[in-house]
């Protein structure tokens, strides 16, 4: 059967238009009136509308509507033709009681719809599913009873079980991919975090992954399960009866049919739970665990991106990303960085092993020495001696130690390179036991004038002055 065979072609269009939210809303409130009777008085419908739309009602242009100036005029009119909107479109039909009151019954289709799209919208947490408890159990307690019928139904409740554990396991899986995406967008170190401990760690592991480790375990329940499963396969009379409630139950036309599907749906199970744990459990662990480990280098990332090479490149690269005209710019940086324009994206597009190149044997190079001349060298020498010897460091030191006896790399105001210098051999000196100060390092460095000083302490040794 197709689809629109089922639901009225129109259907989805108030999805669609410009006023989507507020149809959204009002079907909302119309699952909400479904759920709490049984009998859904038209007056009762409208007064919901009212009351919980009533904002969105007055905000609403209701541009290219079919709406009357009349209905335009105020809420009440607005809600009328919410009404007579989604009734036109299939959601609902009208039906006259008894008491000549309208009442509005909702088909099939349009309330699996409506529940499907009021999970979608609901943020609590899912609590409360336990598959492979209630396989085990339901099992469990046919096995130990006497009657055929529980033992038929509890297969098929297995079957059902089993299909919906395997469904969930699905869903985990794609939706731990849904938050890779998600973190992928994210550029704040805040909301990474909240995405990761909030969204991710209620939505997803405690509402499913610690479940499955905990109270609904595969690896706890899976051996009792094929046991039972297994006793009754090999019990033919049992199964001979087990056939016969199921004909009964109209499981199938025929004996024959109902034995096969028996058996189908037995071993279905039984092959699920013995693959369940390495095509699945496992499967799930692998993705969160990429999952949290991108996350927590994520978060790292944009704490630390200030502060190191990788985060000046992530800065980079993203600009690159948000450019569309940045040909230039990667013409610029593509000495420096290998840049390539990627079509198709692999486990192995974002890195490669480089291959070594084969060396080849070229001709020496001859290095001429150079011969320093006598004069250079002796030139060289006094320099040494007038203005970097001993006497000149300890009177470099003596000068900034005043009469304190202390100073710190913070103070000396190096501000040429001859200071920088004179720092240099003042702490060489600090070694010798005739000098007259210690040198102390702290933990630590600062910039001045474009040279890298570590933080040292001088003090002067008593009586040394």
């Amino acid at each position: 059967m197709k689809l629109f065979e089922v639901i009225p072609d129109e259907l989805f269009s108030v999805l669609a238009s410009p006023n989507r939210e507020l149809y959204a809303d009002a079907l909302d409130v119309l699952y909400a009136a479904y759920g709490e009777t049984l009998k859904i008085p038209e007056e009762t419908l409208y007064s919901m509308l009212r009351s919980k739309l009533e904002q969105q009602l007055a905000d609403a242009t209701f541009e290219d509507e079919d709406i009357d100036e009349e209905e335009k005029r105020d809420i009440s009119g607005r809600a009328r033709f919410l009404i007579r909107k989604l009734h036109s479109k299939g959601w609902f039909e009208r039906e006259r009681g008894t008491d000549f009151e309208e009442y509005i019954t909702v088909p099939a289709y349009s309330s699996r719809l409506l529940a499907l799209f009021h999970q979608l919208r609901d943020d609590s947490p899912v609590r409360g599913y336990s598959y492979v408890f209630g396989t085990y159990s339901t099992l469990k307690v046919a096995n130990e009873g006497d009657s055929v019928y529980d033992r038929m139904a509890a297969v098929y409740s297995a079957y059902d079980n089993t299909h919906a554990l395997i469904n969930l396991l699905q869903m985990i899986y794609h939706d731990v991919k849904h938050f890779f995406k998600i973190q992928m967008e994210l550029n704040d170190v805040n909301r990474v975090l909240a995405s990761h401990f909030d969204d991710f760690g209620q939505k997803v592991v405690e509402a499913y992954i610690r479940p499955l480790k905990i109270r609904d375990s595969v690896p706890k329940y899976r051996g009792p399960i094929q046991t039972i499963l297994s006793s009754w396969v090999e019990d033919d009379a049992l199964l001979v009866a087990m056939t016969n409630a199921a004909l009964q139950d109209r499981r199938g036309h025929t004996a024959a049919e109902c034995r096969s599907d028996l058996l189908q749906k037995i071993f279905w199970i039984k092959e699920r739970y013995d693959c369940i744990e390495r095509d699945y459990l496992d499967e799930i662990d692998q993705q969160v665990r990429r999952y949290t480990r991108a996350a927590t280098q994520k978060v790292e990332n944009l704490t630390n991106r200030d502060q190191n090479v990788r985060g000046n490149l992530n800065y980079l690269l993203q600009a690159l990303s948000r450019n569309r005209r940045a040909a230039e710019l990667v013409e610029q940086i593509q000495p420096a960085f290998q840049l390539y324009e990627q079509t198709f994206l692999s486990d192995k597009s974002l890195w490669y092993r480089k291959r070594p190149v084969k060396r080849t044997k070229n001709a020496s190079v001859l290095i001429a020495e150079q011969n320093i001349s006598p004069e250079a060298a002796q030139e060289a020498e006094q320099l040494l001696h007038s203005e970097y010897d001993k006497a000149a460091v300890s009177a470099y030191i003596e000068h900034w130690l005043g009469e304190s006896g202390i100073c710190c790399s913070e103070d000396m105001n190096l501000t040429d390179d001859k200071a920088y210098i004179m720092s240099l051999l003042a702490v060489l000196a600090s070694s010798d036991t005739a000098a007259a100060y210690t040198v102390q390092t702290l933990e630590g460095s600062f910039t001045e004038n474009g040279y890298a000083i570590p933080r040292m302490q001088l003090t002067r040794k008593e009586g040394k002055k």
